[in-house]
């Protein structure tokens, strides 16, 4: 069942929006990233799941139980479910400089492909299983927040009850906005997007 107030959270979401969602059980988090990516499929974008701690078959049929025609949006290349070796370690260790140029070219595909955007999505608890690369993530979400593409929407998901404490208050501090306990807060002074041409 999904919760009514996070499926109207994602409706005010969108490309532009760098957001750290932070949830405490994974019914919580699929409440939010599932109907996230779907309005990004509805809205002519396209869209990416990294999972971790879900599987990739246990997300894919998390989008058909919702009515989506997996087929079809995974063909036209509008839906892919991947997982951090295709993405924050498809390169070795995690690179943050290399991911972010990797979201570039990400953006600049979209649109070359007839896509409005690119919106993605990501279980950050790969970084758990590499204690070493925490420090880089909030490297990397720091810096990603400079550099933020306009037609690039991002929900990167944070399970409190993992993560360090100083982790999630650094991380808190490095978006655009924060999705806790179901409400959205904005800091609209961090917002500073770069249109980038297809």
């Amino acid at each position: 069942m999904r919760t009514e107030s996070l499926s109207s959270v994602s409706e005010q979401l969108g490309l532009g929006d760098h957001v750290a969602f932070f949830f405490k059980r994974n019914e919580e988090r699929l409440s939010l990233a599932i109907p996230y990516l779907i309005d990004g499929l509805r809205n002519n974008e396209s869209c990416v799941y990294v999972a971790d701690e879900n599987t990739v078959p246990a997300i894919l049929a998390e989008f058909s139980n919702e009515g989506i025609d997996i087929e079809a949006f995974t063909s036209s290349g509008a839906l892919r479910v991947v997982t951090k070796h295709n993405t924050y370690l498809r390169h070795g260790m995690f690179d943050p400089r290399r991911m972010i140029d990797d979201l570039d070219s990400e953006v600049k595909n979209a649109l070359h492909q007839g896509f409005v955007g690119l919106r993605i999505t990501a279980e950050m608890s790969w970084a758990l299983d590499l204690p070493s690369v925490l420090g880089r993530v909030c490297e990397y979400e720091r810096d990603l927040l400079r550099s933020w593409p306009a037609q690039m929407g991002g929900l990167c998901q944070y399970n409190e009850t993992r993560f360090p404490r100083d982790v999630i208050e650094t991380i808190a501090n490095s978006h655009h906005l924060v999705v806790r306990d179901g409400e959205i807060v904005r800091h609209p002074e961090r917002i500073q997007v770069d249109t980038l041409s297809a």
